[in-house]
């Protein structure tokens, strides 16, 4: 195995935090990381989701949003750090985009590129995946 391979179905908050977080610190530990948003996991990435600050929040979720006693940077600023300190990319499922009459002008600029699946599998068949 030589690193992570992470697909991100969720639009949950906590999980899409949690996700930001396991990449960033393997990318910081030298461990490569591919991260492919597919299906509801690309929602909260739309850049007007992210400027409201309308996110699909749990009790978790909720809580981190009203943390003032906590620095935890937003899920977006997390991954741009870890990708300017580590190995990892992020990419956007282009079957999603699609569905939803989107392209990654919609989203945040977090992605490296739009990827199918047999795309992202190439990626990642020398890695763990990990489903979230």
């Amino acid at each position: 195995m030589t690193g992570y391979a992470i697909v991100l179905a969720s639009k949950e908050l906590s999980r899409v935090q949690a996700v930001s977080t396991i990449a960033s610190v393997a990318a910081a530990s030298d461990v490569p990381v591919e991260v492919f948003a597919t299906m509801e996991g690309l929602l909260p990435f739309e850049k007007e989701t992210v400027e409201s600050g309308d996110f699909d929040v749990g009790p978790v979720g909720a809580r981190m949003l009203e943390a003032e006693d906590m620095d935890v940077p937003l899920f977006t600023e997390q991954f741009a750090q870890a990708k300017e300190i580590g190995p990892l990319k992020l990419y956007a499922c282009e079957m999603a985009m699609e569905l939803m009459g989107q392209d990654l002008d919609d989203y945040v600029d977090v992605f490296d590129e739009s990827l199918g699946v047999s795309g992202f599998l190439n990626r990642a068949q020398d890695k763990q995946v990990v489903f979230v």
